[in-house]
């Protein structure tokens, strides 16, 4: 039988032994030494075998928006049910009770098909800048966006039911452009570098959940609404299979992050961007952010990707702009007529392009990282309020305005 002192020096040991297998986890867990290589994946620091990863709000925003868009274009297409007020702003101002399901993936596609399945309390209102939009006085996006629906609705109640004319003003303006490309910036583009914001000066809180038994901290979920709002799938640069039903929370691309895809596809007029290329900057700036927030960093070592990202998200947005750009000029050159106006069949694309060019400057307004607020007036003047046609005043002089502003923003490059 063991006598006392043996019991003693046996618990002594089996104490030792324990402190020293703890103190080797919590040094385990603290090493500055996870490579998430290439994906934007992390584990938890805080519970085991959960990711620290989420933004799902900014997925249900993702997924509004997008919806949205595919309504509005709806709106053209003939025998498309009746398109009111109601339905529209039903997106942007969603509320939970509605139920709904997103429409720009078929059912079956997505594995969770309802917005509130993913996240609740979201919507685009909520998180809509509320600075006056350049070129509009007193005129914000939301009330730019609410107006250009109700001026749909208003379409499609005076009778005009498909085609061009029930998304477009007297003046030729494309209603549905307009409010897509407006609310890019107003919302996606502005609450990003809100959320980079935090980390200017100081870490926010990576120590403790965010929320009691939560798997991340303040720092690394604020980072994660930054990179929702991009709206690129966890492996953006090497995209894997994804099986029976694409995780819409993580297999698909929103928004920005398909822009960035296209603007570096684009193979023609592109040399004014100096081989800058938008995808995997900006992608792996957010990932390598991430990796130094998860490894316990500071924000020193956050500096150099928060400046890639602003700046190329800033070019992409500029780039956006000018092969919008070059749409217009080629409309102007093979579609338009000397009789061309608003509602002319042959000036549906010259509508479209406009407006979408026109969306996108609205877009600079919400981050100047390297254009200033001088440059971004002279665009607005040069460019106007809405599209010129060949018999309107200053026609002949409105591609030298548009290569005045391509000028500009090339110089951002």
């Amino acid at each position: 039988m063991m006598n006392t002192n043996n019991k003693l020096l046996y618990f002594l040991s089996f104490v030792l032994i324990f402190s020293i297998g703890c103190e080797d986890d919590e040094a385990a867990a603290a090493d500055p030494s996870y490579d998430p290589a290439g994906e934007y994946v992390f584990p938890s620091r805080l519970v085991e075998g959960s990711s620290s990863v989420s933004y799902t709000g900014q997925v249900v925003r993702n997924m509004l928006h997008s919806d949205l868009k595919t309504l509005t274009d709806l709106a053209m297409s003939p025998g498309h049910p009746y398109i009111t007020y109601d339905l529209m702003n039903k997106y942007y101002n969603h509320q939970d009770e509605a139920d709904m399901m997103p429409s720009f993936v078929s059912q079956g596609t997505a594995c969770e098909p309802v917005y509130i399945n993913i996240a609740t309390g979201k919507n685009l209102s909520g998180k809509c800048n509320s600075d006056e939009l350049k070129g509009w006085p007193g005129v914000n996006a939301e009330a730019a966006a609410q107006a250009w629906m109700t001026a749909i609705a208003d379409n499609y109640a005076g009778g005009v039911t498909s085609g061009a004319g029930t998304v477009t003003s007297a003046e030729g303006l494309n209603y549905s452009q307009m409010i897509n490309k407006t609310l890019y910036g107003a919302v996606a583009y502005d609450q990003a570098f809100s959320y980079l914001s935090n980390y200017d000066e100081t870490m926010p809180d990576n120590v403790d959940p965010k929320s009691a038994g939560g798997s991340y901290t303040v720092a690394e979920h604020k980072w994660d609404e930054a990179f929702g709002y991009f709206g690129a799938r966890r492996d953006f640069l090497t995209p894997g299979d994804v099986g029976d039903c694409v995780d819409l929370t993580s297999e698909h691309n929103f928004g920005w992050a398909s822009y960035a895809t296209k603007r570096d596809n684009d193979t023609e007029n592109i040399a004014y961007r100096n081989g800058v290329m938008f995808k995997a900057d900006i992608f792996n700036a957010f990932v390598d952010g991430r990796a130094i927030i998860h490894n316990e960093g500071t924000v020193g070592d956050l500096a150099e990707h928060m400046t890639t990202i602003r700046t190329r998200w800033e070019q992409l947005c500029a780039a956006n702009v000018i092969h919008y750009i070059h749409s217009v000029k080629d409309d102007m050159a093979s579609d338009l007529t000397s009789t061309s106006v608003a509602f002319s069949d042959e000036s549906a694309d010259y509508n479209k392009h406009w407006a979408e060019m026109r969306g996108f400057i609205i877009s600079l307004q919400y981050n100047l990282t390297n254009l200033s607020e001088s440059d971004l007036d002279d665009i607005v003047t040069h460019v106007g309020i809405a599209p010129v046609y060949p018999g309107d005043t200053g026609y002949a002089d409105y591609e030298g305005k548009l290569d005045q502003v391509k000028t500009i923003l090339s110089s951002l490059f």
